[in-house]
């Protein structure tokens, strides 16, 4: 079954909105208008009744001077009808106040009555006058013929429901037009989004000319694109770094296997390739092993162990593993300060260690590394710096991308520094609710890691 567009639903609703807000106007006007004449014939009916019996207080007796008096009251108002009864007999009919209609209202005990008779409608009104000659009652009978406006409104009932049926035709069709021209941005969307492609990832839809309910979602379809640009960037960009830096290392033991073929050697010649070829297998299991740990903290898939860690514990056991490495190269490392955290001891020590091996590897000579350790609220700093080149301010954010190298030297022919320690840092810094960051300077590179301090209990 095919679904019905969105166009024609919300045109559907507009002619139905618009329907009720006619019906429940014309209802009204309907309902008032009624109730306006129906006040206004009470009041005419009033006063008349009010004038006739002023005529028969005045007058001692039933004659033909109150029959006088009484048509000069009735005989100039159109439409009305009376009649006076005394002592359960007519005296006095006017109009067409006939003998069958009066049995229809003396039956009627309420004051204001409303009677159909002979084709006509009479809005009417009963004036009882105690005690009037010689303890007679009278009754005042006054009717008012309103045919014509029954007529009226009945006529006034068809005006409503043919201009309700083309009201509602008209804004159904108006409706689905302006609403199919205020939907047209969404059809650019819709085209929009069925030419992107991984290869044409570029395209933005102008939100100039869209409506303001509609500008939100444009400019987050736009962003999304962006998002999508630059992530089908990194992956084309991961992809051929990947495979470069895998070149590398494959194309090094591909020349030694055959040189080592050329000709027959001994022994200890073909150990010493193969000891070569081990430590290129080495480092290529290393580098998978990092983008393995890297895909699954794109994912989230990396959930620390919760221990009480000591920062300066951990920061004290890498120094003392790289001391050596920084002794070749006259290089003193300093620790201060402490802190604990509740997180993962190993995961911690890689971080600190990719840190500590990237300023063993820059630091200039004779130069001092420090490790300060402090502790602020709820949280623990740790700060590695060294001094060394200056990272420019723009490439600062990139230090953290993956297989990015700030030394360009380094960055062709060898495997032994690929470029994924600063990534896995974030990656671990983040598993833990952490964050770094990194800031250069007149020749001092300063990285700080700060995760939540571990609140005691």
């Amino acid at each position: 079954m095919e679904k019905v567009s969105l166009t024609s639903r919300m045109a559907v609703a507009f002619m139905l909105v618009v329907t009720v807000v006619l019906m429940v106007a014309a209802i009204s006007f309907y309902y008032f208008c009624q109730l306006h004449f129906e006040r206004k014939d009470a009041q005419v009916l009033s006063e008349k009744a009010a004038a006739v019996e002023h005529m028969l207080r005045s007058s001692t007796a039933f004659g033909q001077e109150a029959t006088s008096k009484i048509d000069a009251v009735i005989e100039h108002s159109f439409g009305f009808a009376t009649a006076v009864v005394i002592d359960g007999k007519t005296v006095y009919s006017h109009h067409n106040f006939s003998e069958r209609l009066l049995p229809l209202v003396t039956d009627n005990q309420e004051e204001r009555w409303a009677v159909n008779f002979d084709g006509h409608r009479y809005s009417g009104i009963t004036r009882k006058v105690d005690q009037w000659v010689e303890g007679q009652d009278a009754v005042i009978y006054l009717a008012l013929d309103v045919t014509h406006r029954v007529h009226f409104f009945e006529m006034i009932q068809q005006w409503f429901a043919y201009t309700l049926v083309i009201s509602a035709l008209l804004s159904g069709a108006l409706g689905f037009v302006l609403i199919k021209k205020g939907l047209k941005p969404i059809g650019e969307l819709s085209k929009t989004s069925s030419t992107v492609t991984a290869n044409c990832l570029d395209t933005r839809i102008p939100t100039e000319s869209v409506p303001g309910e509609l500008h939100e979602l444009v400019a987050n379809f736009n962003e999304m694109l962006s998002r999508l640009d630059d992530s089908f960037l990194r992956l084309s960009g991961f992809s051929a770094d990947i495979a470069h830096e895998l070149r590398t290392p494959l194309n090094s033991m591909l020349t030694q296997m055959e040189v080592a073929l050329l000709r027959d050697r001994e022994n200890t010649d073909y150990k010493n390739i193969l000891y070569s070829a081990l430590e290129e297998l080495r480092r290529m299991s290393k580098m998978v092993d990092d983008m393995l740990f890297l895909a699954k903290a794109d994912n989230g898939k990396i959930t620390p162990s919760a221990e009480d860690a000591s920062i300066a514990e951990i920061a004290a056991s890498v120094i003392e593993y790289y001391e050596l490495a920084a002794e070749e190269k006259n290089v003193k490392i300093a620790l201060s300060g402490d802190g604990s955290v509740n997180g993962d001891k190993s995961m911690l020590r890689r971080a600190i260690s990719n840190i500590v091996s990237n300023a063993v590897r820059y630091a200039e000579e004779r130069s001092t590394i420090s490790v300060e350790i402090s502790e602020s609220g709820a949280s623990v700093s740790t700060a590695i710096s060294n001094r060394g080149i200056t990272i420019p301010a723009e490439l600062q954010t990139r230090i953290f991308d993956r297989f990015y190298r700030v030394d360009t030297a380094r960055r062709e022919g060898t495997t032994l520094n690929a470029g994924l320690g600063m990534a896995i840092t974030r990656s671990i810094v983040e598993a833990h609710k952490g964050r770094i960051a990194c800031e250069s300077a007149e020749g001092r590179t300063t990285f700080t890691m700060t995760l939540p301090r571990l609140m005691s209990s």
